[in-house]
């Protein structure tokens, strides 16, 4: 089966150029049933050709008018910036031309645009912005980590059902779900996430476990972590900006020592790994679940690898199904 992936290379902090290795890189690992529809401005155009040049058969370059910076608001995206790369790119999906779409552009106008383009499920309100953390053990779905900033407890209540359609795709039926809070006892949060806790153990009985704290998410013990976009956010952050600075932590310690400086070529490959683990977060991925389609968001200052995983993870979801398959398994969960 052949899968087409569109991609809106602009808005990304380090530029298109990183985008466009990605692409270089992943066209060159992957069999011939993969399509790239790389949607940019007229003036990156030709950069692009010469990156891939090898592999025009496969790739197909879509010039928009401009781009949507990161500084645009959601609103003035939709106003103004029909004709955008990342507009265009969703279009893209919307008629049928691409099976998915990856960007690393402004989030809320992804969202807003998606929402427009693409239209949501039956039932659906608003999008969430979804992404699978490294743990201790087997990974953890959050949701929603920043596509809406205040969510009420229906809404927390669709972001639940969503991530347990995603995930029951994946073939991980989930056991054990948690809203996050502020503390594990009943009595704790808001008047919105107890509501959304009531909610939680009359849909979900047996695989609803309460309120979970931040020190939990990494533990390995859940499946899903529900929360609005503003919480999740903060969190997300948060734990990327720690990841970084263990990384720096661990490579200035063994630079600081003789013995370490040592060991050092020795240790590299492990060290290597522990430091893609510390930032697998943002390698990956997030996905706007809730609309129909497959659009992922990659983080803004991805470079070339992170983009290379996130064109793999895409790649993955049309594997097991896509669109028709994650509307199949929402359906099956209602």
């Amino acid at each position: 089966m052949m899968f087409t992936i569109a991609v809106d290379v602009m808005g990304g902090d380090l530029g298109p150029r990183v985008a466009f290795k990605a692409c270089r890189k992943w066209l060159a690992t992957r069999p011939k049933n993969l399509r790239l529809l790389l949607v940019m401005t007229a003036d990156q155009q030709a950069e692009a050709q010469s990156q891939l040049a090898d592999y025009l058969e496969q790739v197909r370059f879509v010039v928009a008018d401009v781009a949507i910076a990161m500084t645009d608001s959601p609103s003035a995206a939709l106003r103004h910036k029909q004709n955008s790369s990342m507009a265009m790119a969703l279009q893209l999906h919307a008629d049928g031309e691409a099976d998915a779409v990856l960007s690393v552009g402004n989030t809320g106008a992804l969202m807003a645009m998606s929402r427009q383009l693409l239209g949501m499920y039956d039932g659906y309100q608003r999008p969430a912005l979804a992404a699978c953390l490294p743990t201790r053990q087997s990974p953890v779905l959050m949701l929603d980590l920043g596509a809406n900033l205040e969510s009420g407890a229906e809404q927390l209540e669709q972001f639940a059902a969503l991530g347990l359609a995603w995930q029951a795709l994946q073939g991980r039926p989930v056991q054990r779900m948690a809203l996050l809070n502020i503390g594990q006892e009943a009595c704790k949060g808001t008047n919105t996430i107890r509501d959304a806790a009531e909610r939680f153990r009359q849909r979900w009985p047996e695989q609803f476990v309460g309120f979970c704290e931040g020190t939990d998410i990494y533990t390995g013990e859940l499946d899903v972590v529900v929360c609005d976009g503003f919480v999740g956010n903060v969190a997300l952050k948060t734990s990327e900006g720690l990841a970084a600075w263990l990384s720096e932590q661990i490579q200035r310690e063994f630079q600081r020592h003789f013995w370490g400086r040592s060991f050092y070529p020795l240790l590299r490959p492990i060290i290597a790994r522990l430091l893609r683990r510390f930032n697998a977060s943002r390698y990956a991925g997030a996905l706007l679940l809730g609309v129909r389609g497959v659009v992922v968001k990659s983080h803004g200052n991805s470079d070339w690898r992170s983009l290379h995983h996130a064109l793999k993870f895409v790649y993955q979801q049309l594997e097991r199904g896509g669109q028709a398959g994650y509307a199949q398994a929402l359906t099956a969960g209602q």
